[in-house]
């Protein structure tokens, strides 16, 4: 299922921050997840208490962190888990990375016995190389919410039973 070769995903820590945000900045074309990821990571690490439903995960290679992968629950209405923050440095995709992290992800998500796991991803034309990823994976589009990010820019909600 993963490879042997590729290190444990492990916990972020908050000193993984920056390492995590240049992560997401690798990918130059994902200009506007950038502040938010910012903005969920310096809340994350700085209000532990408000996000301990939450998880981050990292994966190194030679003490660099080359990957990202988390979830969070919806804890106040639906308790369902979404699939958030996944990333693979630019210089390390198609290198087996991602799948690596998430099958990692999914095998502690069935340790919590979580049976179905949604992730969310916009239409735009930069974001099919992540929808065709998550079909790959095994997602199944759920939902489309006309213009949500925009005229011409739909929100898809896809998910996986675990």
């Amino acid at each position: 299922m993963t490879s042997k070769l590729l290190n444990e995903p492990r916990k972020a820590a908050p000193n993984d921050k920056d390492d995590i945000l240049m992560v997401i900045g690798s990918h130059k074309e994902a200009e506007w997840d950038k502040p938010i990821d910012k903005r969920y990571f310096d809340d994350f690490f700085k209000y532990p208490a408000l996000f301990k439903t939450d998880n981050v995960y990292v994966v190194e290679e030679s003490d660099r962190v080359v990957g990202v992968i988390g979830y969070s629950i919806d804890k106040y209405e639906t308790q369902h888990y979404w699939l958030g923050w996944f990333y693979v440095h630019s210089d390390y995709c198609q290198k087996g990375y991602g799948k690596h992290l998430f099958y990692f992800l999914r095998k502690e998500l069935k340790k919590l016995k979580v049976k179905k796991l949604f992730v969310d991803t916009s239409s735009d034309e930069f974001y099919k190389t992540a929808l065709l990823w998550y079909i790959k994976l095994g997602f199944k589009l759920e939902a489309i919410i006309k213009k949500y990010y925009g005229q011409n820019e739909d929100q898809l909600i896809l998910s996986i039973d675990l």
